[in-house]
């Protein structure tokens, strides 16, 4: 029996409307008319505060902190689910799939390190529609910074004497200043190199002379990140022959401050 070509291509046409038909319907009627609708998911708040190691209360930004990270891990599959937070935004609040987490819970800097943890908050209970309320959390950070200054004058050196092309310097004060505040009695290490040579602390009412500090040295301390101003005096016998007064803003932890105090030659008797 010969079949008529047209015929054919209609019955084609038919039939891939037919398909199309089926499929429409189907997506409208929802996928499934008699599969159960998905539940809808739960919501968990959080709330955070940090203190310094002191115990005293700081800021995201002291603490160079940049997000509170959260891992959720669902006891009844073992998915991990991640949740992360500004670190100013307390409280903030995030949705999920229902079930029972056990809750890991992170103060982290802006490169995902971590900087702080909280206790971890173990069998919560996540309803579909609900908002549950984690235990406030209070992370204890380090809000130190490092400062590390060097000393430099204008001559070769800065402890050679004057005839040797050096300073003369014989002796050597430090003030260091919260600005807006009083003296920061803090300690410095002195080093050349990876040798220690010593410390210097800061004492703003009667500043010890030290010997002279010479231009490859360096001087490290931890201290609150905030601004300061530094006065370092070079003394040629008792006479404050080179002065520095630079003013410093030390940054939050991770990010250490190096400075040279530049030393300039007071024109004045016995210099």
């Amino acid at each position: 029996m010969l079949i008529d070509a047209s015929d054919c291509h209609k019955r084609t046409i038919t039939g891939l409307w037919l398909i199309l038909a089926n499929l429409i319907a189907f997506v409208s009627s929802g996928g499934c008319g008699g599969c159960p609708a998905p539940s809808p998911p739960g919501s968990i708040s959080l709330a955070w505060s940090i203190t310094d190691l002191a115990g005293q209360p700081t800021s995201c930004d002291r603490a160079n902190a940049q997000s509170v990270a959260l891992q959720l891990r669902n006891r009844a599959s073992g998915n991990v689910v991640a949740a992360t937070f500004s670190c100013p935004s307390s409280p903030s609040t995030t949705q999920l799939p229902a079930g029972t987490y056990d809750i890991v819970i992170e103060l982290h800097a802006a490169d995902g390190t971590r900087l702080a943890t909280a206790p971890d908050q173990a069998g919560v209970t996540i309803v579909a529609g609900q908002l549950t309320q984690l235990t406030p959390v209070t992370f204890a950070a380090n809000t130190q910074g490092r400062l590390v200054i060097s000393l430099a004058t204008a001559a070769t050196t800065n402890c050679q004497p004057t005839g040797m092309t050096g300073a003369g310097i014989t002796g050597i004060t430090i003030t260091l200043v919260i600005n807006g505040d009083g003296c920061a009695p803090v300690t410095f290490i002195r080093s050349l190199g990876t040798t220690q040579r010593g410390t210097y602390t800061v004492n703003c009412s009667s500043p010890l002379v030290t010997t002279c500090i010479e231009k490859d040295e360096i001087l490290a301390t931890d201290l609150a990140a905030q601004g300061y101003t530094i006065h370092v005096r070079g003394k040629i016998g008792a006479v404050d022959c080179w002065r520095g007064d630079d003013i410093l803003e030390v940054p939050p932890p991770g990010k250490p401050l190096t400075h040279t105090v530049g030393l300039a030659r007071q024109n004045i008797p016995g210099c």
